[in-house]
């Protein structure tokens, strides 16, 4: 296949670049596909490019290796030329430097811009800004086209780079080819479709409708719905264009190469021999004899099992040809079923609409504990095997965000979510349009939803309540993804938002924070409720543990319990301040155990990649697996094991058993005061306890968690009698039928941090 139907934009890693001279060249020029955007889509139109934003945060980075770092005092100027379509009127530069090394407020440069679809140029002398942060060694950048941006802006950005001089930098801009190159194939856009002309098909004065969809309205979209052509001008017949697929939502894919109307249709496929068929097999032959390249035989017969002849296979290989589409001669299919699967599996990939994934919707959306992170990786973390690695972690949930849910990544990051089995949420601003924005991938099996914010205060309920529950009708249960406050977050930030203040640790008011989480339950329809609460906390040298932990885990689980929402939760991962501390594989054990003692069945981490070198999370800014990985992995992998039977029963709340003043963080408010199947507990140490009920049957069941402080590293030996015939223990995901002891008493030993999930009254 010839490189002008590749629909994926082509990411360079870093790695593979050679030391070069800070300065891309996009228009006309080789660094275009070197271009990664975070919230927003990059389109090639003959030869230029053209950026438009999804969200509030269009940004635009490139890759740069080690040996690509230059000296701040020998390039201080940074030159750009733009044309902008927008009201919009400052744009920003962040960057790195061998000291400062997170992208922040402490290197932001914001210069103005003017959008009024003009090209124009802006050279900044960095040394002037009062960050007085350009010096040392510059590593990497992050250029803002606008800041903030909107959905209703266009950018086109010809060039950039850094420069000793100011002259040599107009000297740079002054050079820019921004005429059109029509020997480049270009892509077109509308909400709906996606549209790609190939290279030499377009000329001075083409008229862009001419080559886009005239409509897109079609109910029940299917297989066997195409797009038809007839020649500008009115002379010709109507023809089927091959190389055409629409998705199931409505998205249409297709290359055009003549000037013309375009328009979408089903196709009359009746075919009365496929019932025998598995349903992929039956669908590929429609997609096929729809777009006219195996044609049926008469009476409405296909013979999928006939062989193939040869004058087919060469009449649909001429036909494909004309696109630049090469089918395989030695690999010719041997009858005519293989040969449409072969056609549009061609098609397909050509398009960049192929979906293969050993995961169906319903596996992925079905019951049990997630176990996912928020995820907002720098580019030089995203490597061809990050998928991998974050499902070998024992992740199957994933919140994308930042340049990982850019155009730039979205199409390898759907694909790998699919063949691993890890469902996906994108942070693309699809909420403000769900039905048009989230078409083009809602056939993959692993898209689940849309993040929409982080931490909002109740004055902004209405509005996100609104979005979110459209969103929710939309999408047919798609989730729209917000994160809650914390119960240490100040009354302010309750009504206004985590913006309104710095967090205190902590100024708690359970009464305030209960009405806080049940009006989200209350207002919001979609099925969950999540907050973020990071308990361990270094004090004097010594591990202590936030005072309000089990309560603060109370409040918000008993809202949902009362709403019948999931109870998720993202707990503590890694240290990005002197007061936090990384888990070790006990304390990541410890946390997951005593949000599953509330019924949380999302675990979530926050987050998964590091920011900065001196503060890794899982793994480091460059992608590279931490010991907190490995730690976590080997607990979130025990979690799944037990998934299955967790999501058997239902929360009824928690007890707590030797909680004294020692242990602050085990208070919490109205405990179960009743629970038969536990009869009786001996252990001289502090527990948790966790109560469940079987949903369908009579069973119970019980989670228990060594509170002891965790700086102690105490052992605690238990002795539980229940009221059931069976006991089964879950002690690091293995399933353990337990034995009673004369007096009737099952024992367990918890290390510390340990907790266990037993099932009782179950055989």
């Amino acid at each position: 296949m010839k490189t002008p139907l590749v629909f994926l934009s082509l990411i360079v890693s870093a790695s593979s670049l050679f030391a070069r001279e800070p300065a891309w060249i996009f228009n006309n020029g080789p660094d275009a596909r070197l271009i990664s955007l975070g919230q927003g889509q990059l389109h090639y139109e003959v030869g230029l490019t053209k950026l438009i934003p999804s969200g509030t945060d269009l940004t635009l980075t490139v890759p740069m290796d080690a040996d690509d770092a230059f000296p701040a005092a020998e390039r201080p100027f940074f030159a750009v030329r733009y044309k902008y379509k927008t009201a919009l009127a400052q744009a920003g530069l962040f960057f790195t430097t061998d000291t400062l090394t997170a992208l922040s407020d402490k290197s932001y440069s914001s210069f103005p811009v003017v959008g009024d679809n003009t090209w124009r140029t802006a050279v900044v002398d960095m040394r002037t800004f009062g960050h007085k942060s350009w010096t040392g060694t510059i590593t990497s950048f992050r250029f803002d086209p606008t800041n903030p941006s909107d959905t209703d802006s266009s950018y086109q950005v010809s060039r950039l780079g850094f420069f000793p001089s100011e002259g040599e930098a107009r000297s740079f801009l002054e050079a820019a080819v921004d005429a059109p190159d029509y020997s480049e194939p270009t892509h077109f856009l509308a909400p709906l479709e996606r549209v790609l002309v190939p290279g030499g098909c377009l000329s001075e004065g083409y008229d862009r409708a001419d080559f886009m969809l005239q409509g897109t309205a079609v109910d029940q979209p299917s297989e066997t719905t195409v797009v038809r052509f007839r020649p500008k001008g009115g002379g010709g017949e109507e023809s089927v264009v091959p190389v055409c697929h629409t998705n199931r939502r409505g998205f249409t894919h297709f290359v055009a190469r003549k000037a013309g109307k375009y328009r979408l249709v089903h196709e009359d496929v009746a075919l009365d021999d496929l019932a025998g068929l598995a349903a992929d097999a039956q669908s590929a032959i429609r997609f096929i004899v729809a777009r006219r390249l195996l044609h049926e035989a008469a009476d409405r017969q296909f013979r999928p099992g006939d062989p193939l002849a040869d004058a087919d296979w060469n009449a649909a290989a001429a036909a494909l040809g004309e696109y630049d589409i090469t089918l395989k001669t030695e690999a010719r299919p041997a009858t005519r079923a293989e040969a449409a699967a072969a056609l549009t599996a061609a098609i397909q990939t050509a398009l960049g609409t192929r979906i293969e994934s050993p995961y169906t919707n319903e596996y992925l959306t079905r019951d049990r504990i997630r176990i996912g992170a928020w995820v907002s990786p720098p580019s030089e973390a995203i490597g061809q095997d990050f998928i991998e690695t974050y499902s070998s972690g024992g992740f199957d949930w994933i919140i994308a965000h930042g340049a990982l849910a850019g155009s730039g990544h979205r199409e390898r990051l759907l694909r790998d979510c699919d063949r691993y089995g890890v469902e996906l949420i994108l942070g693309d601003g699809a909420f403000k349009n769900p039905a048009v924005a989230t078409a083009e991938y809602f056939d993959h099996p692993c898209f689940a939803g849309t993040y929409v914010t982080d931490e909002p205060g109740t004055d902004q309920y209405d509005q996100l309540a609104e979005i979110c529950n459209a969103y929710d009708k939309e999408t047919g249960g798609k989730l729209p993804y917000i994160n809650l406050l914390p119960m240490y977050a100040n009354a302010a930030q309750l009504k206004y938002g985590a913006s309104a203040a710095a967090i205190k640790y902590y100024d708690a008011d359970p009464d305030l924070y209960k009405k806080y989480c049940d009006a989200f339950c209350q207002k919001f329809d979609p099925p969950y409720i999540c907050t973020d609460i990071y308990p361990l906390n270094w004090t004097r040298g010594k591990r202590t543990t936030y005072p309000d932990y089990c309560e603060s885990i109370n409040i918000i689980a008993t809202s949902a319990r009362e709403h019948g929402k999931d109870f998720w939760c993202c707990i503590q991962t890694f240290a990005w301040v002197p007061s936090k501390r990384t888990p070790t594989e006990s304390e990541f054990r410890w946390q997951s155990y005593c949000m599953l003692s509330f019924g949380c069945k999302g675990l979530l981490c926050w987050t998964y990649a590091g920011y900065k070198p001196d503060c890794p999370s899982l793994i480091t800014i460059d992608g590279q697996r931490t010991n907190a990985w490995y730690d976590a992995a080997t607990v979130f992998k025990e979690i799944r094991q037990v998934s299955d039977a967790f999501v058997r029963y239902k929360n009824l709340g928690a007890l707590a058993h030797n909680g004294t003043d020692q242990t602050p963080y085990l208070k919490f408010s109205n405990p179960v005061q009743a629970f038969p199947t536990l009869q009786q507990i001996q252990c001289d140490d502090p527990l948790l306890v966790g109560c469940f009920a079987e949903k369908d049957g009579p069973g119970n069941a019980l989670t228990i968690v060594n509170m002891s402080e965790l700086e102690m590293l105490k052992t605690a030996q238990v002795k539980l009698k229940t009221a059931g015939s069976t006991a089964v223990a879950w002690p690091r995901g293995q399933r353990t039928p337990l034995r009673p002891d004369a007096d009737g008493f099952y024992q367990l030993t918890l290390p510390p941090g340990e907790g266990v999930f037993v099932e009782v009254g179950r055989k």
